[in-house]
């Protein structure tokens, strides 16, 4: 641990607080921590987040805010967002205290050139820190080297001293501890490998589509490194990836300080070739690259509406269902994220369907983004338990006391023409936990959660079950009106699991 991590360790900033604290005759009443958050945006800082509504709302029971220097309190790359949380706070009657720095917060302009001066400082650190580190990943992936993340359907992560010996395979959730240590891809298990090869030999050799790819290798039930049913995105995900042909492709795209995603120029890549013996012959992948750059190109949105009015034409109705049972047919998502919603496309067409509602298409992002909050929550109370609990945002699973494991799914109110209203409940194809919650939405709308249900996993023989409102449905027995409820039964199973 270096001097500065142990300067900014949570213990020694309060320990540096109470000191203060006892110097000024103030009183600590409660404590906020970010712990292992960065500092750069306020998202995901929960204690930050917490203080801040304490304060807006008026529940605050304290006049002194005590952070330990002005980076503590966020090293934002606009430092007015700085300022203005901090403005929220004073304009509320509490005042920000840092402890560590040699000026009094009192509103001087020395004071305030300072504190300014401090937030670019911290700010600054951030960005050169980004630079460096970027850099160094940047070399240490020419060598061949992973730089983190999964290695991909067919491939394997291993684990390599400094002296480039083995030290085993790491498996999913694991990771390096020395820095002298080396993560590089091998070649997965045999038969992973066969199926990566059929793959580029039916779309290279028997022209086969890339949506036919993902509905054969789902009807034959073929498992994938995702434990969920295969999707478009996947396959293009295996077409497009250099490592089946032995190289090593980093800095594609990049995300800096907290920004957004964006995708760098070809000329920017840092590649390294030859790592290992290829699974798929170069020159078949190097005709895959030319016909998914084919494929790309000549899908237009003219061109794309042009083939949504032939389905149209055959079938007489529109739908994601009929779309991804037809033959060389774009995906819905490709039609989602062209025009917005699914809706919209269908309606370029000339295609209402007024029976049907689109809203779990349209609200998508927005059901993804409740499925997060509701983790986090959940996680936060399980963690204040004395419990571990560790999110796979990949696989949507929580691992709770490193034995637990409980997939996260939403179930959805639907009205059907020849049943009664339910909440459809999807389970993948294969299935990575024994435990699934289901986060039951309102039939309104199809956004808020209004209950839960913790269901076994043999209760789900089915890939969908139906879950009413009636008491008298086999699954009421696994309900829980609230999240302390569906706490305390996921506290009785660890408990019976450790004892």
């Amino acid at each position: 641990m270096s001097t500065d991590h142990q300067r900014y360790s949570t213990q020694n900033q309060a320990a540096a607080i109470a000191v203060y604290a006892a110097q000024h005759d103030l009183v600590i009443v409660r404590t906020y921590a970010d712990e292992g958050r960065s500092g750069l945006r306020i998202d995901r800082r929960e204690g930050l987040i917490e203080l801040i509504d304490d304060v807006r709302s008026g529940r605050a029971d304290f006049d002194h805010i005590l952070v330990y220097d002005v980076s503590r309190w966020g090293r934002f790359q606009d430092i007015d967002e700085s300022a203005y949380h901090e403005f929220t706070c004073r304009q509320a009657g509490v005042k920000v205290c840092y402890c560590a720095e040699e000026f009094d917060n009192d509103g001087s302009v020395i004071a305030s050139i300072v504190k300014n001066l401090k937030r670019v400082m911290a700010a600054e650190y951030s960005r050169e820190l980004s630079v460096k580190v970027h850099a160094g990943a940047c070399r240490v992936a020419s060598l061949g080297f992973k730089q983190g993340g999964p290695a991909g359907y067919g491939l394997e992560r291993e684990l390599i001293n400094e002296s480039g010996c083995s030290k085993g395979i790491l498996l999913k959730g694991q990771r390096k501890h020395l820095q002298t240590d080396r993560v590089v891809i091998r070649p997965g298990a045999e038969n992973e490998q066969r199926i990566v090869a059929r793959i580029f030999r039916e779309f290279v050799v028997h022209r086969r589509s890339q949506g036919s790819i993902v509905r054969w290798l789902n009807n034959e039930k073929v498992p994938n490194h995702r434990a969920k049913a295969w999707s478009y995105a996947m396959i293009r995900q295996v077409l497009s990836n250099e490592a089946y042909i032995g190289n090593s492709v980093y800095n594609r795209s990049s995300c800096r300080l907290k920004q957004a995603r964006k995708q760098n120029p070809p000329e920017l890549w840092i590649r390294a070739t030859g790592l290992f013996e290829p699974v798929v012959d170069k020159s078949i992948f190097v005709k895959a690259q030319k016909l998914l750059e084919e494929k790309q190109g000549r899908w237009s949105n003219e061109w794309l509406l042009k083939k949504l009015r032939e389905t149209l034409s055959v079938n007489g109705k529109l739908s994601a269902s009929i779309l991804a049972a037809t033959e060389n047919m774009p995906s819905a998502a490709l039609y989602a994220y062209r025009f917005g919603t699914l809706r919209e496309a269908f309606r370029r067409v000339g295609y209402v369907d007024c029976e049907r509602s689109y809203d779990y298409a349209d609200a998508r992002k927005q059901s993804e983004a409740e499925l997060l909050r509701q983790v986090e929550n959940l996680i936060t109370h399980i963690r204040a338990c004395g419990v571990t609990a560790v999110f796979d945002p990949q696989t949507a699973v929580i691992t709770v006391a490193g034995k637990l494991a409980i997939s996260m799914r939403m179930a959805r109110h639907y009205v059907g023409q020849c049943h009664a209203p339910c909440w459809l409940l999807h389970r993948r194809t294969i299935e990575p936990a024994e435990l699934i919650l289901a986060l039951r939405l309102d039939k309104e709308t199809n956004r808020e959660v209004i209950d839960y249900f913790l269901l076994p996993l043999h209760e789900m023989a089915k890939n969908v079950i139906s879950l009413t409102a009636t008491s008298r449905s086999r699954f009421a027995v696994y309900r829980c009106p609230t999240t302390d409820n569906v706490l305390q039964a996921i506290m009785e199973k660890v408990a019976a699991l450790l004892t």
